[in-house]
């Protein structure tokens, strides 16, 4: 029997789909049972009514009530569990998605994180719709999100921390259970999840709500004493003494208010988290019964389960905090609370004893979250295709070489694999339309952004330098700018240039060069950019109609490379395969009378 790749994901939402129906049915069964002992309770309510308090009665409804409560705990806790196995259901068939090419419904799609103006990223289809970011984003938190679409977009690592990276991802891909019971619980509320800045300049601020510890002492320690007071003199009938009961408390609402404006100010940042805190907490209780071989999420493990600060402790006692801050919520409670006990006040000191302990950790775990997340997302292509492999990293030369490289956003039966040998080389791109030279140009850079995050790479064998990588494809005209095509496309190709002599580990995909201008000037600045680039010594790739630009091919570093079409009972062909050497087809006639315009003049 042949095993598919989809398997593995059918599998589990096969085993899911049964968890489904089991605690379905024991959800309804325990709804039921709920209900039956809420009237029975009703009814016993009304027979110890009848019967003046039997003891007999009373004992008999308390075991009832303790039954109803622990029908209640019992419930959610399937309840959990039944939104759990959906979950995983729909993770599962998100990622039969990105097989089947459905994935392009996704929707998030990084777009604020499109930059037209980024020197590879909207050329490239990094981020955006059916972009890079689309198809392998499985981040839910701010920090994650953010992590990942830097390391597509930023990425400065060196050699080394590549390799360990590729550790990282590789161990990551035989643990699909952890990476996906990790995405449920960051997308449990990933639609209320918060860019956490604001708690963490709370946590690694010095404020304090009162410089005074003598201040702070009394406002500590005033409930301890007055509210009990008052209590007394009501409970003992102490009638002489009501009204210092109610001045007590008095005083007390009095001293709530007067601070009130302040802490509010400080307690909201970490209030307004509480679905923030319950996720990196979940989140953490799975990285840390998880163990890794890898050095890079090791080193991310020693970060957050410090024997002297430990993330996960740290995080439950803020989350307690959070919810004693959110009873503001239920406002009678909220009201009576600081009346009687300085609430809020309690809240803040508790807080800032907190954050003397751990504020400066913050930081750290959130975005070590973030990195855990991150990599995950680049194990993603190897969850989802048998036939991709880590690249080389070689810094020997300037050097691109893989070996049946493909595009990662084309479905795989759809994708078209070429061998590639850019070798301190610049390939100059000939072929007719639609042949396939943009979408080429694209699967390098694509795939060396890849390469560069520590991800797999689409092809069988890869090795690279790391390289610069800067690209001319989508240019456009900017009306309000007063610029045309052709001049974005002269600053765009300036500042590869200007990039190169300050450094040559630069990789340039430049697609139809100078496509804004006329024929005489494209083939005269096409001729001295490319000799520019060739005298500075980087690497590309460019593609061009204009057959004159093959003569470049006198500079030893130049090569001429070539896609075609073939034509066979009135349809055109292509096949998508590179070959050496320059154009000898064209097929811009072929293709006006295909849609029907006449040829009027030859």
């Amino acid at each position: 029997m042949t095993f598919m790749i989809e398997d593995k994901f059918n599998i589990r939402i096969q085993k899911q789909n049964e968890n489904i129906e089991k605690y379905n049915k024991m959800s309804n069964l325990l709804s039921t049972a709920r209900i039956i002992n809420f009237l029975i309770i009703i009814f016993f309510i009304y027979t110890i009514y009848k019967a003046s308090f039997s003891r007999i009665y009373l004992l008999a409804g308390a075991v009832l009530c303790i039954i109803f409560i622990c029908l209640i705990i019992y419930h959610n806790k399937i309840k959990e569990k039944l939104r759990f196995s959906k979950g995983i259901v729909d993770i599962n068939n998100r990622y039969l998605a990105r097989i089947d090419g459905s994935w392009v419904d996704f929707k998030d799609i990084g777009e604020e994180f499109i930059d037209k103006k980024h020197r590879y990223s909207y050329d490239l289809d990094i981020v955006g719709r059916s972009s890079l970011f689309q198809l392998i984003n499985i981040t839910n938190t701010w920090n994650g999100r953010m992590n990942l679409a830097n390391t597509l977009l930023k990425a400065k690592y060196d050699k080394d921390e590549i390799l360990e990276r590729q550790q990282a991802v590789k161990e990551l891909n035989d643990k699909l259970d952890f990476c996906q019971n990790v995405e449920y619980i960051s997308g449990k509320y990933s639609e209320k999840l918060q860019d956490p800045e604001k708690l963490i300049e709370y946590a690694e601020s010095e404020e304090t709500l009162f410089k005074s510890q003598k201040l702070r002492n009394l406002i500590r320690f005033a409930p301890l004493i007055f509210t009990p007071l008052s209590f007394g003199i009501l409970i003992f009938k102490i009638n002489n003494l009501y009204a210092l009961g109610i001045a007590l408390i008095s005083i007390q609402f009095i001293m709530w208010l007067l601070g009130f404006a302040k802490i509010i100010r400080i307690l909201g940042p970490v209030g307004d988290f509480r679905y923030n805190l319950e996720t990196y907490k979940s989140i953490l209780e799975l990285i840390e019964k998880e163990s890794f071989e890898s050095k890079k999420i090791n080193r991310i493990k020693e970060t957050l389960f410090s024997k002297k600060l430990s993330s996960i402790l740290a995080l439950k006692e803020l989350d307690i905090i959070s919810q004693k801050i959110n009873l503001k919520h239920s406002h009678i409670i909220y009201f009576l609370l600081n009346g009687l006990l300085l609430w809020d006040y309690e809240c803040v000191f508790s807080l800032e004893d907190w954050k003397r302990k751990y504020g400066l950790e913050v930081k750290k775990w959130i975005e070590a979250i973030g990195e855990i997340e991150c990599l995950m997302s680049l194990s993603v292509p190897l969850h989802i295709d048998e036939s991709i492999a880590f690249p080389t990293i070689d810094n020997s030369r300037l050097c691109v070489r893989a070996v049946s490289m493909g595009h990662p956003l084309i479905n795989n039966k759809d994708r078209v694999l070429n061998d590639v040998e850019l070798d301190d080389s610049i390939f100059v791109i000939t072929g007719s339309n639609m042949s396939g030279k943009t979408t080429f140009l694209r699967t390098l850079g694509i795939n060396l952004v890849l390469a560069y995050s520590g991800a797999p790479v689409y092809a069988s064998k890869m090795s690279c330098a790391i390289l610069d990588i800067f690209t001319s494809m989508r240019v456009t005209d900017d009306l309000k700018g007063g610029i045309s095509t052709f001049y974005a496309e002269l600053l765009r190709i300036k500042e590869i240039i200007i990039h190169a002599e300050k450094n040559n580990k630069l990789i340039f995909f430049i697609d139809e060069i100078f496509k804004g201008t006329n024929s005489k000037d494209r083939i005269l600045g096409a001729k001295n950019v490319l000799a520019n680039l060739n005298e500075i010594g980087a690497i590309g790739a460019i593609t061009t109609h204009d057959l004159e630009l093959c003569q470049l091919d006198k500079y030893d570093r130049i090569k001429n490379y070539n896609f075609s079409e073939q034509y066979r009972n009135n349809r055109i062909f292509f096949d998508y395969k590179l070959r050496k050497g320059k154009s000898t087809t064209t097929n811009a006639k072929y293709l006006m009378k295909l849609v029907g315009i006449k040829l009027l003049e030859d």
